[in-house]
């Protein structure tokens, strides 16, 4: 089915999320498949923690450097070429890592670094495709509702990539996840390639005897208008401004506890990979039933938005501090459980806010921009702690100050929530428009 005109029934706007909901499980299936045992995997092959730290640094800082650029790529390209090479460059990353075996180090380093090359391009691409095509499709569909059930599936690819990957770990060795991961992210590519079916302007010009020069200049008028976009909107809407770098930190805040659990609950869990799994997961299992909550209380109430970012992310701090101070596994895992089950409701509202305001024409440029402070901040931050000394089971100081800091920038960006209500962006008219170009650029087709 070709993007077109809304049907009563709403087919084209049903089809849409069921596209973006399948591509984003697979996208965090693929990615979570190693959280349990990619740290682990490093130091089996012989990289000491502090290498660990500073190659992750690395990899955060590439991904920031990266993050600009390939969300240029998306909105001059088309987004759907941009989650292919996203979905396709990751999976080369992690066969090179299944591969890898004592003493090939560099292997597995080089893996990791081909890995995170590929993380950026669907950084924004894939939810501004879906924000283009279902406010085109039914232009009153509310995007909180879409970023809430696109966390749903989020955490479905979440917690089965989890099991998955721990269980393939456990007991068939270390270096298997990182072929289930590779896996999910050829099938990612695939799906993507056959259902998001699509023309851009550069495309349409790039045929057979296409001059190279003239395609060049299309693609270069192309990445600076969607740089322009940006910088004409961060100058003139300061509540976007405000919600892009709130995001940003809250994305930083809650990050940064996932680099050093895994090692820090590997101790209190006894070296289970299971008991670590479900340490991982469990939170994000529960908090599927609490995003349906959210999306139907927002849905009738616009104004609870700002509220349950607040509460959520009070609830977050809370948990997350405790988890960092307690000594018993008994007592921090379910802590950190509850971290995760209540970090993530702050989310959907949030990215519902920014892409309300964010233009159309730059929309995945600017939701990469997003993604550049979180890397830049995280990986300037691991440098911190491996400058220090800091290891990667020592929590206490790190975990802390990210409870102190989600809270803290949630409360901000709850405060621009609410600005944004009540100051509309003055672009909708001229967007609507081209809205409807971009779902030209990028249609999809469901079997």
């Amino acid at each position: 089915m070709k993007g077109g005109p809304t049907t009563p029934d709403g087919t084209a706007r049903r089809a849409t999320v069921r596209l973006y909901l399948l591509l984003t499980g697979l996208d965090f299936f693929g990615d979570m498949c190693l959280t349990v045992t990619s740290v682990l995997l490093l130091g089996e092959r012989g990289l000491s923690s502090s290498t660990i730290i500073w190659l992750i640094a690395s990899v955060w800082l590439l991904e920031a450097l990266l993050e600009v650029p390939t969300g240029v790529f998306a909105d001059a390209i088309g987004r759907r070429a941009s989650v292919v090479v996203g979905f396709a460059v990751r999976a080369v990353g992690y066969g090179m890592l299944f591969f890898s075996a004592d003493p090939a180090v560099a292997v597995a380093v080089a893996g990791t670094i081909v890995a995170a090359v590929g993380t950026p391009f669907a950084s924004g691409s894939l939810d501004a495709w879906a924000v283009d095509r279902l406010q085109r499709e039914d232009p009153s569909a509310s995007l909180d509702a879409l970023f809430a059930r696109g966390r749903m599936a989020e955490n479905a690819g979440i917690v089965t990539g989890t099991v998955a990957g721990a269980a393939a770990g456990q007991f068939l060795g270390l270096a298997v996840p990182q072929l289930l991961a590779g896996s999910a992210c050829l099938a990612g590519a695939v799906c993507t390639t056959v259902l998001l079916r699509g023309r851009t302007p550069v495309a349409d010009g790039a045929g057979a005897g296409a001059d190279p020069a003239g395609v060049r200049r299309e693609l270069a008028a192309a990445s600076l208008e969607a740089l322009r976009g940006c910088r004409r909107a961060l100058g003139t809407d300061r509540v976007l401004t405000g919600l892009l770098l709130c995001a940003a930190a809250l994305c930083l805040f809650r990050g940064l506890p996932g680099v050093q659990w895994t090692v820090h609950f590997d101790v209190l869990t006894g070296g289970s990979l299971i008991a670590l799994a479900a340490a991982r997961c469990t939170g994000d299992l529960l908090q599927i039933p609490l995003l349906e909550v959210v999306a139907r209380k927002v849905r009738h109430d616009p104004g609870a938005r700002a509220r349950i970012i607040v509460l959520a992310a009070v609830a977050a701090g809370l948990f997350l501090g405790g988890s960092a101070l307690a000594s018993s596994g008994w007592v921090g895992v379910p802590l950190y459980i509850g971290f995760v089950m209540a970090g993530g409701l702050c989310m959907p509202g949030l990215k519902a806010a920014l892409n309300e305001r964010v233009p159309a024409r730059s929309r995945a440029t600017m939701l990469s921009a997003g993604g550049l402070f979180n890397s830049l901040a995280t990986g300037l931050g691991l440098y911190v702690m491996g400058g220090l000394g800091i290891g990667l089971a020592d929590v206490t100081g790190v975990w802390t100050t990210a409870a102190a800091g989600t809270t803290l920038f949630a409360a901000l960006a709850a405060w621009f929530c609410v600005r944004s209500l009540r100051t509309p962006p003055a672009r909708v008219a001229v967007d609507s428009h081209v809205v409807g170009e971009a779902a030209e650029e990028d249609g999809a087709r469901v079997p």
